[in-house]
């Protein structure tokens, strides 16, 4: 099926059982052998697929040297069998692109190595990213609980000017105006000093 998604439609099935090659040829549209005939099979390939319980190399350098011919174009074989169907030493002479169960098995292991690694990477990203979060949640909080301050200092000048409204009667005008005066300045004292303490509270991370 997966040969047949990208476009391979030639298909030419060997098996020690005809009827099991058959069977499996009806299902891709392509002919069927017994396996006692490979070494007369005489049409070239693209793609060997090969998956065997031998325990002797089924794909010999006389056998593959009969299924190229002539042929020089670089090949792949997928071997599924354990031990493998080919033999090592067709690598050594010829330009053969293997994929077998041990290279799918170190494949996964690479794959799952860097997805392992992307993990942690994103594991230090989101904790960073959380520690952020919650200082900036800390100077929210003292932003919210500090925006008060302001109205609640005027509140306290309001306050102290009804207070000592007589006294402040009996002021002449230039008294009255330093006295305004102070009570801006100290205004605005008690404003910027709780802001700026907390602010320096949170960039030490005492809170």
């Amino acid at each position: 099926k997966y040969l047949k998604k990208h476009q391979f439609s030639n298909f030419t099935v060997f098996n020690r059982t005809l009827a099991n090659a058959e069977r499996l040829a009806t299902a891709l549209n392509g002919k069927a052998f017994p396996l006692s005939e490979l070494a007369n099979y005489k049409k070239g390939f693209d793609i060997i697929v090969t998956c065997t319980g031998s325990s002797e190399s089924i794909i010999t350098p006389d056998l593959y040297k009969n299924l190229v011919g002539t042929d020089k174009s670089k090949k792949i074989v997928i071997d599924l069998a354990i031990p493998n169907d080919l033999d090592a030493e067709i690598l050594n002479n010829y330009d053969v692109n293997l994929i077998a169960i041990n290279n799918l098995q170190e494949i996964a292991k690479e794959n799952l190595q860097a997805r392992e690694q992307e993990l942690q990477a994103c594991k230090i990203i989101i904790e960073k990213n959380i520690e952020e979060f919650k200082q900036l949640l800390k100077t929210r909080k003292v932003e919210l609980a500090m925006s008060e301050v302001p109205r609640k200092v005027k509140q306290i000048r309001e306050t102290a000017n009804e207070v000592f409204a007589k006294e402040l009667k009996n002021l002449d005008v230039e008294s009255k105006e330093v006295l305004d005066k102070i009570l801006s300045y100290m205004e605005k004292k008690y404003i910027s000093v709780p802001m700026k303490m907390a602010k320096e509270i949170l960039s030490k991370g005492n809170i």
